[in-house]
């Protein structure tokens, strides 16, 4: 009788022709480091829906969202299993996903933007900030700017490829495929930056390369700044939520425009996150209005 880890390895094996690298080397972590130490010895027959449930509930060192992709990850294992007819249903069908709550976010406000942004003494460092700032972009789609992706007579900057340390590729999603508007605050660093060098690449490194991921600017830079400001550590990402918070607080977009501009497939992040952060705010309502005059 077949052992799990035996579809464990089917799995990745059938997978390596499926997926992006970069995710299939988390799902590689998640089966070597976590499942096949738990299962892989059993034979895949005799593992119960009880024994998923109490190991699902015996790990606590991470969150729903993370429990959710391990137990997609098992149940493809189990289907494995299941189309050799192995087993006669998979077990994961009757587990409970765990219920995903809202992400907490913690934008940075103008006052720290400004200093940020500021503090910025490299150039690359300081162009790489105003992309993020003023586009809500990825860090691994900004690393992956061309000029070609740039448009002076519309202003506008298409995204369509993102760079990681596994290399590069198309987006996170068919959606983060997307053009976005180069506001005013934005035009000079990108005028200046374009001019910068010949190179199709945006962003280079003083090697004349384009950088593999942001993880330079946040060690050699970011963390430090925030430190040296006795700003709060924030990830880097949090320029997004920056982003995003303010062109909705400043109703200078809509939240279906404000999807669009994220690389979003529909509203529903803009509303979990965004606009319940941004309900938050009732200090400010005006309560002098008078609605029905």
């Amino acid at each position: 009788m077949p052992s799990f880890s035996h579809y464990s390895k089917l799995y990745l094996e059938f997978k390596k022709h499926e997926l992006k690298f970069s995710t299939l080397d988390k799902y590689t972590h998640i089966i070597t480091d976590r499942l096949d130490p738990v299962f892989g010895d059993k034979k895949i027959l005799e593992i119960r829906p009880s024994d998923i449930k109490r190991w699902l509930y015996s790990t606590d060192d991470i969150g729903a969202k993370s429990k959710r992709i391990y137990l997609g990850v098992l149940s493809g294992i189990f289907q494995e299993a299941l189309y050799d007819e192995v087993i006669q249903r998979n077990p994961i069908r009757v587990i409970k996903l765990p219920k995903l709550t809202t992400p907490k976010i913690k934008p940075f406000d103008p006052d720290e933007v400004y200093k940020i942004m500021n503090y910025a003494k490299n150039d690359n460092y300081r162009y790489y900030l105003a992309i993020a700032f003023y586009t809500g972009m990825r860090s691994g789609e900004i690393m992956a700017l061309k000029k070609s992706d740039i448009d002076l007579k519309k202003l506008t900057i298409t995204v369509q490829r993102t760079r990681s340390r596994y290399g590069e590729s198309s987006p996170k999603t068919q959606y983060s495929i997307r053009e976005i508007p180069i506001i005013e605050l934005l035009k000079p660093y990108i005028l200046e930056l374009y001019n910068k060098h010949d190179h199709e690449y945006l962003l280079i490194t003083q090697y004349g390369e384009p950088y593999r991921d942001n993880a330079v600017f946040q060690k050699q830079f970011w963390k430090p700044a925030l430190e040296h400001l006795n700003i709060p550590y924030r990830r880097p990402y949090n320029t997004r939520h920056t982003y995003a918070t303010n062109m909705l607080y400043n109703n200078l977009v809509t939240p279906v425009q404000l999807s669009q501009l994220l690389g979003h497939a529909n509203t529903q992040m803009v509303f979990d996150v965004y606009v319940n952060y941004l309900d938050k705010f009732n200090d400010n309502f005006n309560r002098c209005i008078n609605m029905y005059k």
